[in-house]
């Protein structure tokens, strides 16, 4: 471990150590954003702590700098991001993934063509169970927030004609579409009963990706937008307060060492004993405070070791060496701080 860490030491002390850092955490950030963080909890976190935490241990010690990783991170790592997902979205196609019902009672839900007709101009089917009266489209442009569907003024919704059964005695459903505007669209369905007249709620399917009404490079810039939205969202925010809590702690730790600079420090006699240099009473090295007088002395623990006996002041009385409470000379604990002495 110690090799390690020497090893770490010599690479971030380099002018090349931080350029490292940050391709390394590039790279990973890639392959969690792109395959691990949309199936697993707390996986922008996860990303989080790699692109602030290898660049820093590589080196990258500024907070200036570590912020203006932090914003070409958010611009830059959408670019590579949105090419991965443009392959997704076009790959979609050949998956043969259908919108259904989680009951299976409404299933093969299905557009046609899935990328770009000619006039915009696409059919949608779906398979429904004899007992759904309605049957109607919703599509949506897919945002950078999700899908935005029933009831929110983003979505559609179309009714939806019989064509037929199936084998197994299920309603074919479908609808033509035309003139789509160029955009990446989400759809489902929904079936409903009809009561007197009026329309009950029945099922919904799963949203589905579809149809790609616009070329790959208007595709690849409306993913773009998409991304950096999220990125930004879920990664930049999460990433400054990380670093807006580190910078506070540094802060803080330098106000101490600062304030503890300005302490006293015991004075060292010709006869190798130490004093208080405001009431001259003898103290022993290491120890934070003057029994006698009170004053408060700058230590450094990892430098001084302190004895696990009660110390003897000026007037035969004696003191907790952690704390200061006068305590009994054959005290075992010190009953101010839990101190136990030998």
């Amino acid at each position: 471990m110690a090799g390690y860490k020497s090893s770490l030491d010599a690479i971030s002390s380099k002018k090349w150590g931080p350029i490292l850092g940050i391709v390394i955490a590039s790279v990973i950030a890639f392959i969690l954003l792109a395959y691990i963080s949309p199936s697993i909890c707390f996986g922008f976190l996860i990303c989080v702590l790699v692109i602030y935490f290898i660049p820093y241990y590589f080196g990258l010690k500024s907070f200036k700098l570590l912020a203006v990783w932090g914003i070409a991170f958010i611009l830059l790592m959408p670019i590579p991001l949105s090419y991965f997902s443009e392959n997704v979205v076009y790959e979609y196609e050949d998956k043969d993934i259908f919108s259904e019902s989680k009951d299976k009672t409404i299933i093969n839900g299905t557009v046609t063509p899935y990328i770009e007709s000619e006039n915009g101009t696409y059919t949608f089917t779906v398979e429904a169970d004899e007992k759904y009266d309605v049957v109607k489209l919703w599509i949506a442009p897919t945002s950078a927030f999700g899908i935005y569907f029933v009831g929110n003024g983003h979505s559609s919704s179309y009714s939806m004609t019989t064509e037929g059964k199936t084998e197994d005695g299920k309603n074919i459903w479908s609808v033509t579409l035309d003139n789509l505007s160029p955009n990446m669209y989400s759809y489902m369905f929904e079936g409903k009963l009809v009561n007197e007249s009026s329309e009950i709620d029945g099922e919904f399917t799963s949203a589905v990706i579809g149809p790609i009404n616009e070329d790959s490079t208007s595709l690849y810039v409306t993913i773009y937008k998409t991304t950096v939205t999220n990125v930004a969202l879920y990664i930049g925010l999460l990433y400054f307060l990380l670093m807006f809590m580190m910078y506070t702690n540094r802060r803080n730790r330098e106000l101490f060492e600062q304030q503890r600079a300005k302490q006293s420090r015991p004075e060292e006699g010709p006869d190798g004993t130490f004093h208080c240099p405001k009431c001259n009473s003898e103290v022993i090295k290491g120890q934070k405070f003057c029994p006698q007088c009170g004053e408060s002395f700058a230590v450094d623990p990892k430098e001084v070791q302190m004895p696990s006996a009660p110390f003897k002041g000026a007037d035969d009385d004696y003191f907790c060496t952690e704390c200061g409470t006068k305590v009994d000379e054959n005290a075992t604990v010190c009953p101010g701080c839990g101190k136990k002495f030998e």
